[in-house]
């Protein structure tokens, strides 16, 4: 789990410049990458967006949480990239010009 919380974490000090600049308000997103399954489901919920990674040894699945809610569950070895793609498409969602227009 701690080599997929490193890639999540990288991927989200990469992308926040950008996203600031298109996103206002998105600096503000708070993103749990949690690697205990018996209190990363609960500190997920508490975030904007949060995942609860597998332990070692463990079988790779990963509850997905957003706005409080487990809304997925992504499984197999790529679950650090499907996440950076649920967080993308979560920031156009929330901050991007439709959530805007939705206000």
């Amino acid at each position: 789990f701690q080599e997929l919380t490193q890639q999540i974490e990288s991927y989200l000090r990469q992308k926040m410049p950008v996203w600031r600049s298109l996103y206002p308000g998105v600096e503000k997103m708070k993103v749990a990458v949690m690697g205990c399954i018996v209190n990363g489901p609960g500190e997920s919920k508490q975030a904007d967006i949060g995942i609860s990674l597998p332990g070692t040894g463990e079988t790779p699945a990963a509850p997905v949480f957003i706005d409080g809610e487990k809304c997925m569950t992504l499984r197999g070895d790529a679950i650090a990239q499907e996440f950076q793609a649920v967080v993308e498409n979560y920031v156009e969602k929330r901050y991007g010009k439709a959530a805007i227009c939705q206000a």
